[in-house]
């Protein structure tokens, strides 16, 4: 198993995904570029203030991962292309783009910033597979590896790692889905209470998941975890 003999508490999330690159013997794996607001969800905002309000429109807004910037990889050498452009990734003036995060009125801008996110959607010789991500709702403090591993046992994925992300944990599985697999787990997803519902939603309507690899908060994305 990849998590056995490959994996170790404190890897960064790049080097897992380039050792699933390499396990899998993928041809072609994706990294996108996006703007990061470090500001809470909309859900975190409406518990503190139960009278927050947002409109519909507001509620469906969506960018599409086509949209955004993309890297492609299609050789380990490609990895050194990718980690350059992570270290280089720039600070946005909050004042000179639209932000999508809620806001309570007068509330300070919060910091935005480039950051880039790994695409589930890999190819290979035997065709289209995506990589079982999932945003999970478990935050760090609570001590909650095991929480997120039960999560992925009882989607069926009984090899994955758990990424301390910064705030909450991240879940990466490490064999691959056929697409109507994926589509089957990220739906299964929607019925658990640990899971950013929202998140699901956004990466069902793009068709493949994506999952942040860059820093927040100053906080790399590292395994903590591998089962």
């Amino acid at each position: 198993m990849i998590a056995d003999k490959l994996l170790m508490n404190g890897m960064p999330a790049i080097d897992l995904a380039q050792t699933l690159f390499e396990q899998h013997k993928i041809l072609l794996m994706k990294f996108a570029i996006y703007q990061c607001e470090e500001r809470p969800h909309f859900a975190e905002t409406k518990k503190k203030n139960p009278k927050a309000k947002r409109s519909v429109a507001e509620a469906l807004q969506h960018t599409p991962d086509s949209t955004e910037r993309t890297i492609f990889v299609q050789n380990l050498e490609d990895f050194s292309k990718v980690r350059e452009k992570m270290a280089s990734l720039q600070e946005i003036n909050p004042e000179n783009v639209e932000i999508a995060s809620y806001l309570e009125n007068n509330e300070k801008k919060p910091r935005i910033h480039e950051a880039m996110k790994a695409i589930s959607r890999v190819e290979t010789r035997n065709g289209i597979f995506h990589i079982p991500f999932l945003d999970l709702d478990i935050p760090v403090d609570e001590g909650g590896a095991a929480s997120a591993q039960e999560v992925f046992i009882g989607l069926g994925v009984k090899s994955g790692a758990i990424i301390n992300s910064g705030a909450s944990y991240h879940g990466w599985g490490l064999e691959l889905l056929k697409d109507n697999d994926w589509r089957d787990f990220m739906a299964r997803a929607l019925l658990l209470d640990r899971i950013d519902r929202r998140w699901v939603g956004h990466r069902l309507i793009d068709g493949q998941a994506n999952i942040r690899v860059s820093e927040k908060r100053g906080k790399i994305p590292k395994v903590v975890y591998a089962f």
